[in-house]
């Protein structure tokens, strides 16, 4: 009987018990059908999906709608408010009493862009791909989503040869300087990122060029084969005493570059990289620094190895520790490797890396452009990427609900986010030469700083 009674509603009501009308400026624009399911999230509650998917993108966002549901009208929503099916029913988030949503009213203007270009860069292209495309298919939008590495480098050889840009670049903070000399992107002051950190690590000379999307977090790696557990708590001097005891397992990672001798400045004193528009590397902190990394290399108490093979030793159990980013999580998950993470040892400070999304100067879709930001640093769309990939997100309202590993958190809450400034590259580009001459033994420490500290100063003039 009550198999019979469900077949008769579904039989007369088709159009009510599984439709939404969405309605624009008093007129029908589209009608939601059981359809609705496959783009809903799974939630501890049922499937979820946000307002903002369900109505059609604005060239002036709304700031409320107004809902029609079947036990009465609410005038004034929140178009960021959620919609949730129970027992077959759409209901909208916090207000469930309402009953089953029937329609739902916006005004405004519908935007007509229907095409758009996005390049991506770094990992998790494929999940962000999945993402993008759904937000595609719900608005009736062709995306064409590119892999490029170096997509940054590959934007400004084309603005400089007069090319077809893309609309949206996925961008790191030491790519804004070139970027904006080369006059490739344009500032986005007028995107509020609310509630989003990293937002500093995109602002030169007092303007937003990215919005922030997620942050790699360095850390330390330890394989349960070679050391079987590290207290999260650890100083520098017992990274040295377990490094020490594991002999030819001893830990290492790629000493040479600038990237992970940053930690070490700031652990031996150093409060920021670059201080007042100056880069100065004669400083006490980066000698010591530099002075105690090469003493540990050539008493065999840490080893250098490049990113391929450390890795490669690290998953064969030939080095027990390796200080390697988050960004190397996923890739340990997929060979099921037992390890551990715990942040750097006290009290060295682990570099944050931030990757964000520019538009274009020559887009030719800018309201579409920052629609998709915009929805790709949501909450909901933040914790389904972040928690795959295992990255931190910007927005920090999907922090605070995202499982992430306690070493990666620790590591985040004690970050150093990389400067936006021109002198970070030049940065990079000197202390990697000159991290080759004191570790290889051919110049002391201090000699080795001070000529780096004069091809700074010739070379940074004007850049800030």
């Amino acid at each position: 009987m009550k198999l019979l009674k469900l077949l008769i509603c579904f039989i007369l009501l088709p159009t009510v018990a599984f439709s939404i009308q969405i309605n624009v400026n008093g007129s029908s624009w589209k009608t939601w059908d059981d359809s609705l399911q496959q783009f809903a999230y799974e939630s501890s509650y049922g499937k979820i999906i946000p307002m903002s998917d369900v109505v059609p993108i604005l060239v002036q966002e709304a700031d409320t709608l107004r809902v029609t549901a079947a036990n009465g009208i609410l005038e004034v929503v929140d178009p960021n408010s959620n919609l949730i099916l129970k027992e077959g029913e759409w209901l909208l988030e916090g207000h469930e009493t309402l009953g089953e949503i029937l329609s739902v009213e916006i005004e405004g203007e519908i935007l007509d862009s229907r095409s758009i270009e996005i390049w991506l860069d770094w990992e998790g292209i494929s999940a962000l791909k999945s993402i993008i495309a759904r937000f595609g298919e719900l608005h009736q939008i062709e995306i064409n989503v590119q892999e490029v590495p170096k997509a940054a480098s590959k934007l400004r050889a084309i603005v400089r040869a007069g090319g077809r840009v893309p609309d949206i670049v996925m961008v790191s903070s030491s790519d804004i300087y070139d970027l904006v000399w080369e006059d490739a992107v344009q500032p986005l002051d007028y995107i509020d990122p609310i509630n989003l950190s990293g937002r500093n690590s995109f602002t030169y000379n007092e303007r937003l060029w990215a919005i922030p999307f997620y942050a790699d977090t360095q850390l330390a790696l330890f394989n349960r084969k070679v050391v079987e557990n590290i207290d999260g708590n650890w100083t520098l001097e017992e990274f040295e005493s377990i490094s020490q005891n594991l002999g030819e397992l001893a830990a290492g990672w790629n000493i040479y570059s600038a990237y992970w001798f940053v930690p070490f400045q700031l652990g031996f004193g150093k409060s920021s990289l670059i201080e007042d528009g100056e880069l100065i590397i004669t400083d006490q902190p980066t000698i010591s620094a530099l002075a105690y990394l090469v003493d540990k290399v050539r008493d065999g108490t840490f080893r250098t190895l490049e990113r391929d093979a450390m890795v490669s030793l690290f998953a064969a159990g030939k080095t027990g520790i390796i200080l390697s980013g988050s960004y190397m999580i996923p890739q340990l998950e997929e060979i099921d490797l037992d390890y551990g993470i715990v942040p750097f040892p006290f009290p060295l400070r682990p570099l944050l890396d931030y990757k964000g999304f520019s538009i274009a100067k020559k887009t030719r879709s800018p309201i579409l452009a920052r629609q998709i930001i915009e929805h790709l640093t949501s909450v909901k769309i933040q914790q389904i990427f972040c928690e795959n990939t295992y990255k931190i997100p910007a927005n920090q309202s999907a922090l605070k609900i995202i499982d992430l590993p306690e070493g990666m958190k620790r590591s985040m809450e004690n970050g150093y986010p990389i400067p936006c400034s021109p002198l970070y590259g030049l940065y990079k580009n000197t202390m990697w030469k000159l991290l080759n001459l004191a570790l290889s033994g051919k110049m002391e420490v201090g000699a080795v700083l001070e000529s780096g500290q004069e091809i700074i100063y010739e070379n940074y003039e004007g850049m800030e």
